[in-house]
């Protein structure tokens, strides 16, 4: 299950005045940068859309990973959100999806799905600077995505922060989450890039 906040970033500049605040700063373990492009898919009729679902292939850094998000559930004025995370290493999504069962998927819906031919809906293209973070009984990522959506030739950005569980205690994870929202006035970000994508 993947458990994340999201918030609405107004310039990157903000990213490292958060990265370098005292509230941050000493949970800090180590530091990454990914160059990230995804593609998401769904059928012709819709059906991963129709279980509250996504579909993508992701390449990190050249490596492809594919992912199915399944039944999402959200709180905290929108910013939170926990899901069923599936994924895997493939070199296309039908690969991925024949292997998802593997690591969990529900094997009836991904043979659903593999019945159907699937078609992109669109793609995001970003760079991701990460922080892993150590706060009391949980160990979470910290990360800032900026980019750009792009759906039908239509073209939006992003400049957005995540908060993701890793391990550990969930309510240290909240308490975290709910400080640096309210520490640096952060506004929640409802919508999956995936559901703005749509929006175009």
């Amino acid at each position: 299950m993947e458990r994340e906040f999201k918030w609405q970033i107004a310039d990157p500049s903000d990213f490292d005045r958060i990265a370098q605040s005292d509230t941050v700063k000493p949970l800090v373990q180590s530091t990454g940068t990914t160059e990230m492009e995804a593609i998401y898919y769904d059928t012709f009729d819709g059906q991963i859309a129709k279980a509250r679902g996504g579909l993508r292939l992701r390449r990190e850094d050249g490596e492809c990973v594919v992912c199915l998000k399944l039944s999402p559930q959200e709180g905290f004025d929108g910013a939170f959100k926990a899901r069923e995370e599936y994924e895997c290493y493939a070199p296309d999504v039908r690969s991925g999806m024949l292997n998802l069962p593997s690591v969990g998927a529900p094997q009836e819906f991904c043979d659903e799905i593999l019945k159907s031919d699937l078609v992109e809906l669109g793609r995001t293209i970003f760079t991701r600077r990460t922080f892993l973070l150590a706060f009391q009984g949980c160990t979470c990522e910290l990360a800032f995505d900026t980019g750009k959506i792009t759906h039908r030739g239509r073209v939006r950005p992003i400049c957005e922060m995540e908060l993701e569980l890793k391990s550990g205690n969930e309510d240290d994870f909240n308490t975290l989450a709910l400080d640096l929202q309210k520490k640096f006035s952060l506004q929640p970000e409802p919508l999956t890039k995936l559901m703005r994508m749509l929006k175009l």
